[in-house]
């Protein structure tokens, strides 16, 4: 075979791996469903339905974090690195955009826990809670998110006499471990971005002004510009220490 065919067939091959790959980065970068539209959800607001808490005007951005209130560090610093975020803002971005808090604890965190919890922010912060018995709806919700998150029993240090009160201390104790990060979606119930907690306030800030800018821009169904979708490999998962 010629030089020049060889030559001919590597540039070809080459050109198929390109395009495989920019395929596949257009498809992981697709806007994914949320939430299906028929999920209704308590909150410190009321009863939300999905068509109104993720499918409202158009421009306009929910910021999610996942957590719960006996969360002793990690949640309460989400909340405050979004706050300040926040106070970074000017108004016309304050009013496109909806901090909420979803509780991965239902059992413990009714809607009033939550209203008191979340009443230390400065920050107009809805809270979202499934119902404890509602499992799988709240998996469901999840899933569809990225946002993992698995109970976690205290540590077995009672004397085996004290096992009885261990269990009842540990229906109280347990913690709860989930990923840390803030969850940007937009008004078509669509996981936009989501950001890590390492960022600083301003790189919060500017991001969340960006993914204003590009939805006001293009608010249509077919846009893809600046979405993150790989929330399962890059968003980390911690508890409370």
């Amino acid at each position: 075979m010629s030089p020049r065919k060889l030559i001919l067939m590597g540039l070809s091959a080459f050109a198929l791996v390109i395009i495989a790959l920019i395929t596949g980065l257009s498809a992981s970068h697709q806007p994914r469903d949320a939430w299906p539209t028929t999920l209704e959800l308590p909150s410190t607001r009321g009863l939300l339905h999905a068509d109104t808490l993720s499918r409202g005007e158009a421009g306009h951005l929910s910021v999610l974090i996942p957590g719960f209130t006996h969360c002793p560090d990690i949640c309460p610093l989400s909340l405050a690195r979004l706050q300040m975020a926040w106070q970074r803002l000017d108004e016309t971005s304050r009013a496109h955009l909806h901090p909420m808090f979803l509780t991965l604890d239902p059992a413990r965190d009714t809607l009033p826990v939550l209203s008191r919890y979340l009443s230390a922010f400065s920050l107009p912060v809805t809270g979202l809670r499934l119902p404890s018995q509602d499992d799988t709806r709240l998996e469901e919700f999840t899933q569809r998110l990225g946002i993992q998150f698995q109970r976690r029993e205290p540590e077995q240090s009672h004397p085996p006499e004290h096992a009885q009160a261990q269990a009842s201390a540990g229906e109280a104790d347990y913690m709860i471990d989930h990923s840390v990060a803030i969850f940007v979606i937009d008004e078509q119930g669509r996981l936009r971005d989501t950001l890590p907690l390492s960022q600083t306030p301003a790189q919060l800030a500017d991001r969340l002004t960006f993914l204003l800018q590009s939805v006001a821009a293009a608010p249509s169904s077919d846009s893809v510009a600046t979405v993150n979708t790989s929330t399962n490999a890059n968003v980390p998962v911690t508890g409370g220490a």
